[in-house]
């Protein structure tokens, strides 16, 4: 083979080397592109998960936060609506307190004083009570004691006898009324204006409120007992 010949075919090889190398290295090129868009989607897929992830758990904390608030805005409110119509209940009590102290100067309070009375002695049913009274109100039952006992006789069928207690009465406060022992006080019957007061006034509460606010729809009826 000569000299022209022999660098032909050297000259093709080259050319052949050539070639392949710039394939080799545009398929090196293609992969490394693909690559670096397949990691770039994938980066930004991640990122954009990561964002709304956060998004969703900070949503859920404002509104969590939200309701939260909402919540003790509508129990603050509930409670000081609740306060007020307490408050006005209480002064409604407070009003029927006050008349029924205007009421001992008045001469209905003996016929209240005397059913107080004998209501007590109908629950203790003992032959012999002692009666702790308001100071001012022992010469109203002293002068009827005869009286109550005829009745209590009449009632029941059975004797009593009543001794009105001088060594302790009951505080003005009470407003009135009367608290019946028995066997050295160790059967008691309290029956007085106070005490009528509290349990009326604690029955009497759902009918004030339903005549101050209006009716409790879940309410179906009232009961009222004296």
């Amino acid at each position: 083979m000569n000299t022209d010949s022999k660098n032909i075919q050297v000259n093709k090889m080259i050319k052949f080397i050539d070639h392949d190398a710039d394939e080799m290295k545009q398929g090196i090129d293609d992969l490394a592109e693909e690559t670096f868009y397949a990691e770039k989607e994938k980066l930004i897929s991640i990122g954009i998960t990561e964002v709304d992830q956060l998004y969703n758990k900070q949503l859920k904390l404002i509104n969590r936060e939200t309701a939260t608030i909402i919540s003790t805005l509508i129990t603050s409110a509930k409670l000081q609506i609740l306060q007020s119509r307490d408050q006005h209940i209480k002064s409604v009590l407070a009003d029927v307190n006050k008349e029924l102290i205007k009421m001992r100067d008045k001469n209905c309070y003996k016929h209240i004083l005397k059913n107080l009375i004998l209501q007590a002695m109908y629950q203790i049913l003992e032959e012999k009570v002692n009666f702790i009274l308001i100071l001012n109100d022992v010469p109203y039952v002293e002068s009827m004691t005869q009286e109550l006992e005829n009745i209590y006789r009449t009632k029941t069928g059975k004797n009593i006898e009543i001794k009105i207690e001088n060594s302790s009465n009951l505080p003005i406060q009470e407003i009135g009324g009367v608290i019946v022992t028995a066997k050295n006080r160790t059967i008691i019957v309290e029956n007085t204006m106070v005490l009528r007061l509290l349990n009326i006034g604690q029955q009497a509460i759902p009918i004030i409120r339903s005549g101050l606010f209006g009716p409790n729809p879940t309410r179906t009826h009232l009961s009222f007992t004296l």
